[in-house]
Order: structure tokens, then C-alpha cells, then sequence
């Protein structure tokens, strides 16, 4: 009966997802998931996609024990919350847009971001028990590296004060910048790529030690606490300590 209950319960969330996602299309906004010049929804890491990211990848379903009437919700929960990518935005229209009109709608992916990845915590929070969802917590931090910090509930457990929060900021807008694209290495050779990324990661890393500096040492405890037993994620999507 508990199951059966859950089951009706985690369906009527996704039938409300759904709807909402549908209606967004019928306005003619945009099936949202890949956000122009950014990424998908939530922090970059494992996956690119918050809860539903790491719940996709059967490692991590492995190493949550997640049982077979889970897996099938789980299932559902993506299906469902996955971007469609219809409605106008992406591409050359984004380009041919005016800043004002940029602005506008890189806003509303933002926000319709935003909306799935609640859904998807509260689905997931119904589906998994309550030490599955710790131990999601935990992967998640993990594959996202420093990035988690700017997550209100992270920077709430460590009690970050608004100064912390600042200058952990200042250090990400900085390292964007200094970090450049890399939309000319189309024609570079093999070696300029690897010198390139080597260089990225360079100054990632010197980036992410800047925002650890910003924690005070009990904090930096419990960041480490936070995280958990360590995880191999598998090596596709991967991206430790990304900011």
C-alpha cells in the first residue's frame, strides 16, 4: 500500500511537470535544458545536470543501492523532467536577438531551470530513502566541486558569512574571464589543444584553492565531511573541483 501510494503520489508530480513544461511551449518559450553560452540545469559536474545527472548514471544508482521499483521511478522522473528543446532560442536566432531580448530569455531558461531542478529534488526525496538521499548529497557535492558552495543550502550548512559569499563570487566571475573560450581551436593542432587545456586546468585549480582559502578551518572540516566516502565517477562527464 506505502509503495502504491508513492507511486500515485510521484505521478501526480510528474504529470504537473509535464504540464507545465507543455504550457511553456505553447507561449513559444524555449524547451529550456541548454541555456545559450551556459550549461545545462544547475552546476556544472557529473553529468551537467544536478540530481537528475548523477541519478542517470548506473554507477551511481550502484553505489545508492537503488532497488528495481526505484530504478522504474527514477526512470519516469527523467523522462518526464527532460528538456524537449522546442520553441525558438537557440542557435542563430539566439545570435540575431537584441541584447534586451538575450537578457530576456536567458533569464527564462534560468528560471525554468530552476523549476525542474526543485521538482526533481522533491520527486527525489519521495522516491529514495532517506540514507540514499545523503549519500546523494554527498556525490553531488563531490562532482561538483567548489561550484557547490554557491548553492544556498551548502553555503547554509557551512554557515558562509555574506563576505565569504562575495569574495568566493569575485574569485569565480575572475577565473570565467582569465579562462577565455575556446571557439578558435577548431583549426589548432593536437598539441596547441592539450597546451590549451592544460592551461585551463591551470587556472581552475588555482581558482578553486583561492575560494578553499576563503573557509575558515572548521569549515573547511566540514566541507570535507559534507563530501563524504570519496567517489570514482566514471570518466565520461567528469569534472572534479569544476567552479
Amino acid at each position: 500500500m506505502m509503495r502504491r501510494s508513492l507511486v500515485f503520489a510521484v505521478a501526480l508530480l510528474l504529470a504537473s511537470a509535464s504540464v507545465a513544461m507543455a504550457q511553456d511551449q505553447k507561449k513559444g518559450r524555449p524547451g529550456g535544458g541548454q541555456r545559450p553560452g551556459g550549461q545545462g540545469q544547475g552546476p556544472g559536474g557529473f553529468g551537467g545536470g544536478g540530481v537528475t545527472g548523477l541519478l542517470a548514471s548506473p554507477e551511481v544508482q550502484k553505489e545508492l543501492s537503488v532497488t528495481a521499483d526505484q530504478k522504474g521511478l527514477i526512470d519516469d522522473m527523467l523522462k518526464d523532467l527532460r528538456p524537449t528543446g522546442g520553441g525558438g532560442g537557440g542557435g542563430a536566432d539566439f545570435r540575431n536577438l537584441s541584447a534586451e531580448e538575450r537578457e530576456k530569455l536567458v533569464a527564462e531558461f534560468r528560471k525554468q531551470g530552476e523549476e525542474r531542478a526543485k521538482k526533481a529534488d522533491e520527486m527525489t526525496k519521495m522516491i529514495l530513502e532517506p540514507k540514499q538521499v545523503e549519500r546523494l548529497n554527498q556525490l553531488r557535492i563531490q562532482s561538483e566541486g567548489v561550484s557547490a558552495l554557491a548553492r544556498a543550502e551548502v553555503a547554509d550548512k557551512l554557515s558562509l558569512t555574506q563576505e565569504q559569499k562575495d569574495k568566493i563570487a569575485k574569485i569565480r566571475e575572475s577565473s570565467r574571464g582569465e579562462r577565455g573560450g575556446f571557439g578558435n581551436q577548431g583549426n589548432a593542432s593536437q598539441e596547441d589543444r592539450q597546451k590549451a587545456l592544460a592551461e585551463a586546468k591551470e587556472k581552475r585549480d588555482k581558482a578553486n584553492g583561492e575560494i578553499l582559502a576563503v573557509l575558515t578551518a572548521k569549515q573547511k572540516e566540514s566541507w570535507e565531511q559534507m563530501q563524504g566516502k570519496k567517489f570514482d565517477f566514471p570518466q565520461q562527464g567528469r569534472r572534479p573541483g569544476a567552479n
